[in-house]
């Protein structure tokens, strides 16, 4: 599948989810989060910028948390 149409889905599966939220389970949101990881990360990989980015993946984290 394509990395662009693996993404549109993705979207539609989050949209989805975030509108029936109360009815999905630890399981389904676990797998669209582990769908998340792996999509984001192919368009990371693929873009990878010229300059390197200002803010580590440490301070990215940190912010999450």
């Amino acid at each position: 599948m394509q990395l662009h149409q693996r993404g549109v889905d993705l979207l539609v599966n989050l949209m989805d989810a975030d509108q029936h939220f109360d009815s999905i389970t630890p399981e389904e949101i676990h797998q669209l989060i582990r769908e998340a990881v792996v999509v984001f990360g192919q368009l990371l990989d693929r873009d990878i910028p010229d300059q390197p980015a200002e803010r580590s993946s440490i301070d990215m984290k940190a912010k999450l948390i």
